[in-house]
Order: structure tokens, then sequence, then C-alpha cells
């Protein structure tokens, strides 16, 4: 009897273990929270990694600064949080490094349980045009739908002011310097997911809108669509342009003499570029065209080498591109992966470039040379806006400070002064799992040695409002027609 008590308080307490660990297995990563132990261990972790290697930590703030501010959020860790909760606040933080290629990402569970959920959305969508809201579209689809008509004003959604919506969902764009264009090129194209996840998924959605100059509110329920259709932005499609598909470009000219072309560069692809390049200067050459137009809007960038090509068919003459970093190997490496990929980028940049270390600081220095070869001497126009970015503002900031080209658009949203980028591994951090990109090199563009915060400014700024939105202008290439018509 004694061994089958004891036999039976065996079995018990290992099912009472199994379940446990089922359970745990079966933890919502969506609903489950953590400890403050647990996030100041994960808090620690980020900020011992971004006070070693990145580029940013002095930049635009005194590294004291940062020393302060991380200090101050990892004490302020005293709650439990779900994961959703701890990556906003670490997102707030991040946005004070004012680099745009620093990211937090949720954990794979968390995106793997999200994927297989049914989330709430208004059925309607909203545009933000400057500080204000319009309906611009209805994913339900209703014809006998009479109440909120496209175009019509939102003022409040749920009750919150759409201004305050818009403006804090800007925290969680990540742009380089004091950039606004870039918040708010992403907020307008992104809104309708940021504030659903900011500000909750109700069953039922409450709008007040603008009726003839009146204030008035309606009531509808919220749908469950698998996917939100992309918003019907941007100038029409046109089917005139011929695409070099791995290059990530298309091209057409505007006349039947080719006098101009109109060069679409969708990002700066690590393939095919050589090869479209060759073919559109000599293109450009053999025509005797006299206008380039280059639409690096919407371009997030993506190869130097890519943008450097480009270069060397526009510039006169030589020009220096550096990359910076303070590491010779990832620091926390239990947290990453990729190091040997950083150091062949390394070495990379060695071979092909020049090497010096000061202050324990590496440098490594390129020299970009025009090409003899189709180079192009005619009129250059380049389209920028708040989504240009990265190597999109290597190729701008080169071309603006010699006079190279004439600038049509809004300031982009990369900085003028260089940007943290080069190679970009993800820190897993331990607990919550969640994944902060984090930039190895700071590349700095010489040709702007002082640090500014901005992006480049356009010689012809343009502003878009909701009937040219509706319209599907393109003012951009509009003014480009009026600047050849008038000879500038």
């Amino acid at each position: 009897m004694r061994f089958y008590g004891f036999f039976s308080g065996f079995i018990f307490l290992l099912c009472t273990l199994c379940q446990s660990v089922y359970a745990q297995k079966k933890q919502s990563a969506v609903s489950r929270k953590y400890s403050p132990a647990e996030l100041k261990e994960d808090a620690h972790v980020m900020t011992a990694v971004l006070l070693r290697m990145h580029p940013a930590i002095g930049i635009y703030q005194p590294r004291m600064y940062y020393e302060n501010l991380l200090s101050d959020f990892i004490f302020s860790l005293n709650d439990s949080l779900t994961e959703k909760q701890f990556r906003i606040r670490v997102k707030l933080i991040l946005d004070e490094l004012h680099c745009g290629h620093t990211e937090v990402m949720y954990s794979q569970a968390f995106y793997k349980e999200m994927n297989k959920k049914k989330l709430n959305y208004s059925p309607y969508i909203f545009l933000p045009v400057g500080k204000k809201l319009y309906l611009i579209a209805n994913l339900s689809n209703k014809k006998q739908d009479t109440v909120l008509k496209k175009g019509t004003e939102i003022l409040k959604i749920n009750r919150i002011p759409v201004d305050s919506m818009i403006n804090y969902s800007k925290h969680f764009v990540s742009t380089d310097g004091f950039n606004q264009t870039a918040k708010n090129h992403y907020v307008q194209i992104g809104f309708n997911s940021y504030y659903p996840t900011l500000f909750g998924r109700p069953d039922t959605f409450e709008v007040e809108y603008v009726d003839n100059k009146v204030s008035k509110s309606f009531r509808y329920k919220a749908i469950q669509p698998k996917t939100i259709p992309p918003l019907p932005l941007g100038p029409k499609d046109d089917s005139l342009y011929k695409k070099y598909k791995s290059a990530s470009m298309k091209y057409r000219f505007l006349d039947d003499q080719k006098k101009t072309m109109v060069l679409r560069i969708e990002r700066f692809s690590h393939r095919g570029d050589g090869r479209a390049y060759r073919r559109l200067f000599r293109k450009l050459k053999h025509n005797k065209s006299e206008n380039l137009v280059i639409d690096l809007r919407n371009n997030g960038g993506g190869s130097l080498a890519n943008s450097y090509r480009l270069l060397s068919y526009l510039i006169d003459s030589s020009a220096n591109q550096t990359l910076s970093t303070t590491i010779r190997n990832y620091p926390f490496k239990e947290y990453t992966r990729g190091n040997f990929a950083f150091k062949f980028t390394r070495l990379a940049y060695k071979l092909i470039g020049e090497k010096r270390t000061s202050n324990d600081t590496d440098y490594f220095v390129y020299r970009i040379k025009p090409k003899k070869k189709n180079h192009f001497k005619g009129k250059v126009y380049v389209l920028i806006n708040g989504g240009s970015f990265s190597a999109s503002c290597l190729v701008s900031a080169y071309l603006k400070h010699s006079n190279r080209a004439v600038f049509i658009g809004e300031e982009t949203g990369g900085a003028i002064e260089g940007c943290n980028a080069g190679i970009t591994p993800y820190y897993k951090l331990p607990n919550t799992r969640i994944r902060v990109r984090v930039p190895a090199f700071r590349i700095e563009h010489d040709v702007c040695p002082e640090i500014t915060g901005h992006g480049i400014l356009p010689d012809y700024p343009t502003v878009y409002g909701l009937k040219d939105i509706m319209a599907k202008k393109d003012l951009e290439l509009e003014k480009v027609k009026e600047l050849i018509m008038s000879g500038k």
C-alpha cells in the first residue's frame, strides 16, 4: 500500500508537470505577459548592444543623452507587459536615435499567431492629407450606403481626434535626423494599419465627420477582411514604360524625338543594374537625348554599388564616400547572427577602397569615378519625396552638391549627410524574443560633412491636395515638362 501511494503520487506529480509544460507551450504569444525582471533583462541586452555599436550614438545627441535615456527606460519597467506593449515602449525609445535603418520587430511566434487571427478593421478606408483625414474607399462596397461618401472629412475615430492619432502614429516611423516628410509619407500610406494597432479594434466603430460644415457622428460594424488592399495612391499606370525586372527599373521617352527619358528606379537592386545602365546610357547617347528624369520617389534604397554605378554616368569629377564602424566583430554574438557577413563586408570595402583607423574607428573610403563611355552630359531632373531613402539620398546628395541636377518634389526621407546602414543585423532579445535591427556602419556623404538632420530639399516643391490625389495626378512630372518647355 505504501508503494501504491508513492506510485500514485508520482503519477499525479508527473501529470501535473506535463500539463504545466504543455500549457507553457500552448501559451499565447499575443496575450502572455512578461515580468519586470524579464523585461529589464531584455532592455539591458538592447542597451548594451546600442551603446557598443550603434553609429547614431553621438550623431544627433551626445552619448550621455542616450546613456541616461536607456537607463531611465530600464528603471521604468516595473509592470508586467505583453510583447506588443513592450515593443511599443521600445519603438518610442528607438525613435530618439533618429535612424531610419533601426527597427524593432515582433517575435516570430507573435507574427505566426497573429496571422491566424481574424482582426477587426473599419470597412471605411481613410487617407491623411496634412493634418486632416478623409474617407476615400469602402471595403464593404455597399451601394446603398450613402452616409459616408468619398472625400468626407473625418474629425474623430472612436472619440479620438484624428490629429492626435496621426501625430502619435508618426513616432512609430523610423527616419533619419529630424525629417518629417518620411513620417508623413508612411503614416499616409499606412494609417489604416497604424490606428487599429495603436488605438484598438472594437466590434463597432464610431466616427465624427463633417457634413455641410456640420459635425455629425455615425456608428458601424467592423469587418474581418482577409487582406487590406493597397491605397489607390500615386499617378496612373503608364503602359509605355519598358522594364528591366531584375534591376527594378523601367524607362520611357516622353517625346517622339526621344529627347527626354524618364528613368524610374523602384529600388537599387543587387543584380541586373550594370547591364541595365549600360543599355540605358547607350540609348541616351545614340538618340542624342538632352534630358534625363530620374524618378526616385518611394525608392527606399538598396545596393550601394548600384548607386555608385548610376552616379558614375552622371557626375563630372571624382567624389569620395566613407563608411565607418567602431566594431570588428558583432558584440554579444549569442543574440545575433551574420558575423561572417559583417567581416566579409569589412574586407570587401578594404579591398575596393582605402582603409584608415582613428580613435578605435575604422574608416573605409571609396572613390566614385566618372565613366568616360556613354557619360551623360545633358540636363538631369530628379523626382524625390518622403519615401526616397538610404541609397536614393546618396545619389541625390552627390548630384545636389555638384549642381548636376534639378530636384522636384518634397524633402527626402533620408538625411543629406548620410545614414547608418551598410549591413544591419537583428538582435533577438532573450525573453520576449523581439528583434531589434541595429546598423553596423555609418555611411558618410563626404559632400556634406556637417550634421543637418534634414534631407535633400527640392528646388521646386510640390504639395498634393486631396483632389490631386483622387485625380491621380503626377505633379512632379508635370513640373518637369513645364521646366523643359521653358528651357530651365
